[in-house]
């Protein structure tokens, strides 16, 4: 009977069962060096049956640059982020190489730290959502790492006059056409949740609300606007509770924080309020909920094409060896509208509606 807990063969038991050294196992291993036919067969045939596996940690250590590639996001937890990743994920697998996954957690500090982390493992590219905000960037860092010939590709977040690769969102294009779609709609008392402005897309989706409502001379108060993290949850569900239970609750909320679905009709059905007989809901949903209630937000282009983009202008970055080309800036205009898939009753606009592509709604009659 096999023991439990047999001892892991060493690179040294493989080369004493073939009869070689032990750097002739480690030219096997690495393919780096003459070693005969005969010589090779042995060290083979030995770490088959020894059922040897190598360290990945030493094999990378011991070349240039390994198959593995540094992924860091600012919230794991985040769907756009997750699936992102995912999808660069299957796409690198094509072509042999493994994403290892980092969370920055929106610190300078930590981001920095995982950088280093895995340029120890000599990554062969780095992927990043770069932290920019209050604290700064990790700019310069970031540009050197890229000037010794690791590529590396930004996303979703543009640090100002980077020197590296990006593939970036439009993000103020679609707040600007859901925030006028609203608008269209009669809809005046609104609520508006978002990132903060401390970050690029947080700035962006903001400059689209607002000119969108300076375009139909609309003043939003200060305290129907929410911009923080998604991760600060207390001040997110206290917001969402007290414009759900105020005496007139607004009749449209426009949202742009990622994986916001539960959290807001979870607030919006404890004040007993109806979506979206009472409250249209439009902006972001990736949970993918609102089709429940007669209508899904089309948001072009999709996050696998963006998430797409990114892995290919990667994987041509490494395949370019350390001769890297000038950096590329990859901007994705982005719309986003929502899509009617049958007769729903909206609340009724606080004003006369302008035209709008949608056959199928009708709004709730004055009482």
């Amino acid at each position: 009977m096999e023991e439990k807990n047999m001892k892991k063969a060493t690179i040294r038991d493989v080369a004493k069962a073939a009869g070689v050294s032990q750097s002739t196992v480690s030219r096997v291993l690495n393919n780096n060096g003459y070693v005969g036919e005969d010589a090779r067969r042995r060290v083979e045939e030995a770490m088959e049956a020894l059922h040897y596996s190598p360290s990945a940690i030493a094999v990378c250590l011991s070349k240039s640059r390994s198959r593995m590639i540094g992924v860091i996001v600012p919230q794991i937890f985040a769907p756009f982020f997750s699936q992102m990743y995912y999808i660069a994920d299957r796409i690198m697998e094509r072509y042999g190489y493994r994403l290892l996954l980092c969370n920055s957690d929106e610190s300078l500090k930590r981001e920095k730290e995982l950088i280093d982390d895995l340029l120890s493992y000599k990554i062969a590219a780095l992927l990043i959502v770069p932290v920019d905000g209050d604290e700064g960037s990790n700019k310069a860092y970031l540009d050197h790492i890229r000037s010794t010939g690791t590529p590396v590709v930004c996303v979703d977040r543009e640090i100002e006059g980077i020197h590296c690769d990006g593939v970036y969102i439009d993000n103020y294009t679609a707040c600007y056409e859901v925030t006028k779609d609203v608008l269209a709609r009669g809809y005046r008392n609104i609520a508006y949740m978002a990132d903060p402005p401390i970050y690029g897309p947080g700035r962006d989706r903001l400059r689209g609300f607002r000119d969108a409502c300076k375009e139909f001379g609309v003043t939003v108060p200060e305290e129907n606007i929410f911009l923080a993290p998604i991760e600060d949850t207390k001040p997110l569900n206290a917001f969402l509770h007290d414009v759900a239970r105020r005496d007139v609750p607004p009749k449209a909320i426009i949202n742009f924080v990622r994986g916001w679905d539960y959290t807001m009709l979870q607030a919006l059905h404890s004040a007993g309020l109806r979506v979206p007989e009472d409250v249209y809901l439009t902006g972001l949903d990736d949970d993918n909920t609102l089709p429940n209630f007669g209508y899904s937000m089309q948001y072009l282009p999709s996050t696998i094409d963006f998430s797409e983009t990114a892995a290919k202008l990667l994987i041509e970055r490494v395949e370019a060896g350390n001769a890297l080309p000038e950096p590329e800036r990859r901007i994705f205009t982005t719309h986003m509208k929502p899509v009617f898939e049958r007769k729903v009753t909206l609340p009724k606009p606080d004003a006369a509606p302008t035209e709008t592509d949608e056959r199928e709604v009708k709004y709730i009659k004055a009482k």
